[in-house]
């Protein structure tokens, strides 16, 4: 049994690292809501790991900290399996969502034309609606007879009886280790490949090329000009004839930069009651700095999530061949602190290492001035008014 100063001292922590994981998934979720160009398909996969995440806190870290205060289980048996249900299913959610989240950086990578069709409002909504679902059935499986949930006194928590339930147990293994560990190590290492091979090819003016869709439809001269005279159409306004070639700015590694790609530095502003203009395709795709940044945020992040919960597994596995194993409630208890510690880890790693986030953070709480502040701070700081909102 664990001491009592031990005991606190776990208790005190977790606390401390859930309270932190509720304001940093949080922030990252106002965020992703607030900034437009974040509020996309794609990044729809960061804000349900962000809600899993806040979920996982209130109600199995919590109860957890409750636990090791109260020196055992007080609560309701009905609550144990709500905190055994709410454990299993951040586990299946967070396994899934990475493959999701590789596939998504892989079609980006390989047709971006194609990703631009697939990652759409309509189909990530459905598939995020199906993957709740799926997971959501696959962690009441305990409800439905198959596992028997007990309270460990040395885990503080409630959790699946895997001496019990061993088919369960090599089920669970599979699904939430074994396919999606698979799948992210293939996907990742065939992004990696794609990104070298893409290097190699032939520039467009210092610019690494993803694609060229010679089937695009719409993006010729005729179709610009048509377009740019719909625009002035209403507004009285001479047609202008538009510049073919799109400036850039590039990284020294041939990216396009964040800047150049960002949507809100290249939006046109269409006046209302304009006639809707034809959608239309890019012939070339272009890699952005920041596209690459993100899937190598996504590495770190599922690295670091099926790291935390491996010991786990293994000790998991350890007490299946041998109940009586000698193994300390500390280590055991620290074992499950690690995969507690995953909701903090992850939106830590996003924040940090993704410094294209950052700058939309900035954005995000930068309050409107007045053309006289503007001036004023441009001319003190150094940059662009442009930069400003």
């Amino acid at each position: 049994m664990a001491s009592v100063g031990f005991r606190y001292g776990m208790g005190t922590v977790l606390a401390i690292v859930g309270a932190l994981s509720m304001i940093l998934n949080i922030f990252l979720f106002f965020v992703c809501v607030r900034r437009s160009r974040l509020r996309k398909p794609p990044h729809y996969f960061l804000m349900s790991l962000a809600l899993v995440d806040i979920i996982a806190v209130l109600g199995w870290s919590s109860l957890t900290v409750v636990s090791l205060f109260s020196d055992g289980w007080i609560l309701p048996t009905e609550v144990c399996k709500v905190q055994e249900y709410i454990m299993s299913m951040y586990l299946y959610l967070n396994s899934h969502t990475f493959v999701l989240l590789a596939f998504e950086r892989f079609l980006l990578f390989l047709r971006p034309s194609k990703h631009s069709e697939i990652f759409i409002n309509s189909v990530v909504l459905i598939m995020m609606l199906a993957i709740w679902i799926f997971d959501g059935v696959m962690s009441a499986f305990p409800y439905f007879g198959w596992g028997t949930v007990s309270y460990f006194s040395s885990q503080f928590q409630c959790a699946m009886d895997h001496e019990k339930n061993i088919r369960e147990t090599n089920f669970v293994t599979v699904m939430c280790f074994g396919i999606p560990i698979s799948l992210c190590l293939g996907l990742y290492l065939f992004i990696f490949i794609m990104i070298r091979k893409i290097k190699r090819r032939e520039d467009d003016n210092g610019a690494l090329i993803v694609e060229r869709n010679n089937r695009a439809i719409g993006d010729s001269y005729s179709q610009r000009l048509k377009n740019q005279q719909l625009k002035f159409q209403n507004a009285g306004t001479k047609a202008v004839k538009p510049n073919i070639g799109k400036k850039f700015t590039y990284t020294e590694d041939g990216y396009v930069s964040n800047d150049s790609s960002d949507d809100e530095n290249t939006e046109s502003n269409v006046q209302k009651g304009t006639p809707k203009q034809v959608v239309r395709q890019k012939k070339v795709y272009h890699m952005a700095k920041n596209d690459s940044l993100l899937m190598k945020t996504y590495v770190f992040m599922t690295i670091l999530f099926f790291l935390l919960w491996l010991p786990y597994l293994i000790v998991t596995y350890i007490f299946l061949k041998n109940r009586y194993a000698d193994i300390s409630d500390e280590i055991v208890f620290v074992v499950v602190f690690l995969c507690q510690c995953t909701t903090f880890i992850k939106p830590v790693v996003y924040v940090t290492y993704n410094t294209h986030f950052r700058k939309h953070v900035v954005k995000c709480f930068c309050r409107k001035s007045s053309s006289n502040e503007i001036k004023s701070d441009t001319g003190e700081r150094g940059f662009d008014n442009t930069a400003l909102e």
